[in-house]
């Protein structure tokens, strides 16, 4: 007897549920997207008769994608089951994996995190059957945070603690900062506050809103103890006085009965005196004795009220005196920690003022924005010490490049983007014309590279669990040859204001990260300018902020109206109006983002534009950057951008060391003192057994004198002070490097 053909069925089975999955979603997607699916299905059919499985799976999970991006996420389901099945007869695990992530990231999107923990387990076994350390990271993170939701958070601690070896192992500081977001996360649940504290710390250490709310949660705590405190002692003093009041009143009540008592028995003997004279004898000595007993129990009694009172009183004095004692000890425990979170409050203060001065040597020099654009204001308001917000320009030639950029968040996580985004332009712009001219320059292809540039850097997946970071960008390139301007937007507009008229070149809906849309380039608009007219380039700030009468946003209507009753305005004017405007408009409301606004008027005849030239020519020459931390490293290399010069990084000491004895070619080493494995200092120490002629120049935030004498014990040249004075720091190199020194 003949078996069954198991992959005739299997095809028949995959044809029925297509044309049924067809017929039941036809009226809930567009007629162009059931036409791209249409289409996928008729490769799936193609595909089935070649037998090929691999673009059969491959067409499945097309159409499967289509779905999600629908949300008819039950579909999508189904078919990405339908490509788990063709994947497991031709034993591709890594697409098993991906398919198992990708229905267990669907089932959290349904909220049914049992089996979306169930998904990620069993694409967790595969991508460890290929020992491969991403994917196994991807699926611990995505393990952990189904165990979060199914109120499971003691086994998800396991997972994190492995999956921060591997971040660690990756040297990935976006994965690290994800696992101590979690852990703290999961160790909240589990009640441990201690270890919560822990890595929320290391999660957000500069963070000093939170810090402040600390403070004012310490305050408001401190004040309500002590409002018990005084409650406390107030309700004893309080039954002491009730107390005292009751002892007065029995008193005045045995006087008033003692009283009438003797009138009675006065009365009493007067008749018993008409009638027995020795009874009434009696019964006044009957009368005697009673009240002498009546009296010794009236001081009895009153004795012993009187000693209870004294004890009442002496217990609630002892208690007053030892809430008293903890009130103090708290104050004083208070006082200390008020002075602990001032003391980090202004250390994280002094990093942040750091930072800025970092972050304002990135951007571009007045003098240089004034050679370049004579005619231009920039209103640039942070929110905080340090902005999100960043503008940019670079002369090339006779094009000006210039933009306006808002990064996610404000504060130090938007500096750091900022910072990364400024390195990234200057060098998209730089390689493009060093591998093709000038003239190749297109806005669109510089976003393009900006999003490929941050996704990679930032390693962007497109999880769900991530976060999702990027850059809303506005970006135009004057060419004063051509008088030609392009324009390209992610997510911000460019206003051209020309014959009175305010012409909006809106930005691509997407930003310059990973976006469903990633794959698209950005739209490159050529935009015809003439004499005089006005560009605007701006963030999202301005429009966003509160205030007015009604306590609502600026709008984008009031600020194209606002330009257009200013733009005939000398531009350091619009600028004043501009800032007035706003700060009116904000009134006592907080500023609640950064604002950036460029304003630039177009003078084709009046600029006359010269390739800059260079002080510093080292062309031949080699610097080895020895820094572990990456935003100094970018910022040096930033400073060493004109000069031709060639770099090497080594990342700690021994590297270091090992970089030396490859014997390669090198000129002069930047040491940064403080690194891991070898601190810089011995470093220069086991360099100098191999090199002792090697000029090498520490890198120290330490005083000048302990920095001045350490160095020179360990046989550095010369030092250089953080943060760097860049002219300073280039003809200090220029000595070395020339021979001068």
């Amino acid at each position: 007897m003949r078996r069954p053909d198991t992959n005739k069925f299997a095809a028949i089975f995959i044809v029925i549920f297509i044309i049924f999955r067809i017929g039941l979603n036809a009226q809930t997607i567009s007629n162009e997207t059931k036409k791209l699916i249409d289409e996928y299905n008729a490769n799936v059919e193609k595909f089935k008769q070649e037998n090929n499985i691999s673009q059969q799976a491959n067409y499945l999970n097309k159409i499967a994608y289509i779905y999600w991006e629908n949300e008819n996420y039950s579909n999508a389901i189904d078919y990405f089951k339908l490509s788990l099945e063709l994947n497991k007869q031709s034993n591709n695990l890594n697409g098993i994996k991906s398919l198992y992530y990708n229905i267990g990231l669907i089932c959290s999107d349904l909220e049914d995190f049992k089996k979306a923990y169930e998904n990620f387990h069993e694409g967790l076994s595969y991508a460890r059957k290929q020992n491969q350390k991403e994917g196994i990271y991807d699926g611990l993170i995505n393990e952990s945070g189904s165990l979060k939701k199914l109120n499971r958070s003691s086994e998800a601690i396991p997972n994190l603690d492995e999956a921060l070896k591997i971040a660690q192992e990756l040297n990935n500081l976006k994965l690290v900062r994800t696992c101590y977001g979690m852990l703290a996360e999961n160790y909240e649940a589990l009640g441990n506050s201690e270890k919560t504290i822990y890595y929320y710390d290391l999660f957000a250490s500069v963070d000093k809103h939170l810090k402040a709310e600390q403070i004012k949660e310490v305050e408001a705590k401190s004040k309500e103890e002590v409002q018990k405190a005084h409650q406390s002692k107030n309700l004893t003093e309080q039954e002491l006085s009730e107390k005292e009041n009751q002892l007065e009143e029995t008193q005045e009540s045995l006087k008033k009965s003692e009283a009438l008592s003797e009138q009675q028995q006065l009365e009493l003997d007067l008749k018993e005196i008409t009638i027995r004279e020795k009874e009434a004898q009696l019964k006044n000595e009957r009368l005697i004795r009673f009240g002498f007993t009546a009296i010794f129990i009236i001081i009895l009694l009153f004795s012993l009220l009187l000693i209870r009172q004294i004890q009442a009183k002496n217990k609630a004095n002892k208690a007053l005196e030892i809430k008293n004692q903890q009130i103090s000890e708290q104050s004083k425990e208070i006082a200390a920690q008020r002075d602990l979170a001032n003391k980090q409050k202004q250390n994280i203060t002094d990093s942040i003022e750091y930072a800025k001065r970092i972050q304002t040597a990135l951007l571009p020099p007045a003098s240089f924005l004034r050679r370049s654009l004579p005619e231009h204001f920039i209103l640039f308001k942070p929110r905080d010490i340090v902005s999100g917000d960043f503008y940019w320009m670079m002369n090339k030639d006779s094009k000006v490049i210039i933009a306006a950029a808002d990064c996610t968040g404000h504060g130090v996580p938007g500096a750091f983007m900022s910072m990364l985004g400024t390195a990234f332009l200057n060098e998209i712009v730089n390689k493009i014309v060093e591998n093709k001219h000038v003239q190749s320059l297109q806005a669109n292809e510089i976003l393009n590279q900006l999003r490929t540039y941050i996704i990679e850097s930032l390693h962007q997946t497109g999880r769900t669990d991530e976060a999702k970071d990027g850059i809303d960008i506005a970006l135009c390139i004057i060419d004063y040859d051509t008088k030609q301007i392009q324009f390209s937007g992610a997510h911000n507009p460019l206003y051209h204001i020309t014959n009175n008229e305010l012409k909006i070149y809106k930005g691509d809906p997407m930003p310059a990260s990973i976006h469903q849309n990633s794959e698209i380039p950005f739209t490159n608009h050529e935009i015809e300018a003439k004499e005089g007219d006005i560009i605007y380039l701006f963030s999202d700030g301005y429009n966003d902020q509160i205030g007015g009468p009604r306590n609502r946003k600026f709008m984008s209507r009031s600020f194209q109206e606002l330009l257009l009753k200013i733009y005939q305005k000398p531009l350091d004017i619009q600028h004043q109006i501009l800032d007035n405007t706003i700060e009116e408009w904000k009134g006592k409301n907080i500023q609640i983002d950064d604002i950036l606004v460029i304003g630039l008027k177009i003078e084709f005849s009046n600029i006359v534009h010269r390739t800059t030239s260079q002080k510093y020519n080292w062309n031949n020459k080699t610097i080895l950057i020895a820094e572990d931390t990456d935003i100094n490293y970018i910022f040096l290399v930033e400073a060493l951008k004109n000069t031709g010069v060639q770099i090497l990084r080594a990342k700690d000491g021994e590297e270091t060391v090992q970089i030396v004895e490859s014997g390669k070619k090198i000129d002069l080493i930047l040491m940064d003192i403080n690194m891991p494995k070898l601190d810089g200092f011995e470093a220069t120490r086991k360099i100098r057994l191999i090199h002792k002629d090697m000029p090498i120049i520490a890198q120290t935030a330490l005083n000048i004198d302990e920095a001045k004498e350490k160095s020179e014990k360990a046989g550095c040249n010369d030092f250089i002070l953080k943060p760097i004075r860049l002219k300073l720091f280039l003809s200090t190199l220029e000595s070395y490097l020339t021979g001068n020194k």
